[in-house]
């Protein structure tokens, strides 16, 4: 076996996943420089009232009153969370939350 391959094989031996790393953080950590901010969601029932409320922002700050959808789509999701169903109530509030931004013109949420 040539010397270059033994020491290829030594390389990748010793640092199995090591090409999925670049920065020393984790590949699904990293961002570019042109992307904004970082934001890592999980479906807790932290993350779902923090939706909760970011509906509730959006619907006091827009200038005609939530299209029946929305508020169907917020109740439903408060009330999954509340009932420990986080996926589904999450689902439902990042899906309101996406409808009052559309309808009041401004930019989509970060997923």
């Amino acid at each position: 076996m040539s010397p270059v391959r033994v020491i290829l094989i030594g390389c990748l031996a010793l640092a199995p996943g090591a090409w999925f790393v670049t920065t020393g953080q984790p590949v699904a950590a990293q961002q570019t420089d042109d992307s904004g901010p970082l934001e890592v969601t999980t479906d807790t029932p932290e993350y779902c009232q923090y939706l909760h409320s970011r509906v509730d922002s959006q619907v006091h700050l827009a200038s005609a009153p939530p299209s029946r959808e929305v508020t169907d789509l917020s109740a439903e999701g408060e009330r999954m969370c509340e009932h420990g169903q986080t996926r589904g109530g999450i689902m439902r509030l990042r899906r309101a939350l996406l409808l009052l931004m559309h309808d009041d013109g401004t930019s989509a949420p970060e997923r």
